[in-house]
């Protein structure tokens, strides 16, 4: 896979970190990166174009864009990667490939990969879990964060780690527990939904209605500000996740009722966000 980077220039700063959001069904990732960005008033600085893919252009304000663009605080030392549209899974592992590749020519000293999973008691905590090199645990730990203590680590977030593990860069994925994904688990669990396709058809109805996991987002803008050592206005986002939790939970209620009810429940009163 041919990858260019385009890019104004990059500071050898040696606090610089680069963020980049894990493609994951809540989406916290991604919208963390978007508050990051839009918050700390971060400067366009360049572009990534994968050669391999079909054209896709995002549009800003009228300017034609290229899906990938990365952005960079000087004040906070963070460098961000914006997905306008999500990378395809058989290129992902290539792709993080490349930009480990330029992160270390530009000498950054840090890359976290940001995630989100169900929640690993009966309810979601403001825990920020982590994996990374052996070496740098008892590092991360002095943050706050908690080790993940045992699991196996595969897909996307197992490729990314699979490309950043032996390399001179540090790189660690950061992972916050989510309330939609403990939500889709619990209906798991109930035996409500059993196939991977109901799964995937009430996760994109959740978030089509109320949206991203704003809650899961806020804990990993938290921690990057954190590894930064910088700080980061989310009362915004800390009022849209109370909200978010809510809509949650009341969505949750109605797709534990028995069909029948659901469905009187909506021809009474229709569900508004």
């Amino acid at each position: 896979m041919k990858l260019e980077v385009k890019i104004s220039g990059l500071p050898r700063d040696k606090r610089n970190i680069l963020v980049m959001a894990c493609p994951e069904p809540s989406l916290a990732g991604v919208v963390a990166v978007e508050y990051l960005i839009d918050a700390l008033k971060m400067e366009e600085i360049g572009a990534i174009r994968i050669t391999e893919m079909p054209p896709v252009i995002a549009v800003v304000n009228g300017a034609a864009k290229l899906p990938y663009r990365i952005f960079y605080s000087r004040e906070a030392g963070i460098v961000a990667i914006r997905q306008h549209v999500p990378i395809p899974p058989q290129i992902y592992a290539e792709f993080i490939r490349k930009v480990l590749d330029w992160a270390e020519e530009n000498k950054v000293k840090l890359v976290v990969c940001l995630s989100a999973m169900p929640a690993a008691g009966d309810r979601e905590s403001e825990n920020v879990y982590f994996v990374t090199e052996e070496g740098l645990v008892e590092k991360f730990k002095q943050y706050g964060f908690e080790p993940i203590k045992e699991a196996t680590v595969a897909g996307l977030e197992g490729a990314y780690l699979d490309a950043v593990l032996g390399r001179s860069i540090d790189g660690a994925l950061l992972i916050a527990e989510s309330k939609l994904l403990t939500a889709i688990k619990r209906l798991v669990d109930s035996g409500k939904i059993s196939t991977h396709r109901d799964v995937m058809l009430i996760l994109n109805d959740l978030v089509g209605r109320v949206g991203p996991d704003v809650g899961a987002a806020l804990k990993l803008i938290n921690a990057v500000a954190r590894l930064a050592e910088t700080q980061i206005d989310t009362a915004k986002l800390q009022e849209h996740a109370s909200k978010y939790a809510f809509l949650i939970e009341k969505n949750l209620e109605a797709l534990f009722k028995p069909v029948e009810a659901v469905a009187a429940q909506r021809r009474e009163v229709p569900l508004v966000f």
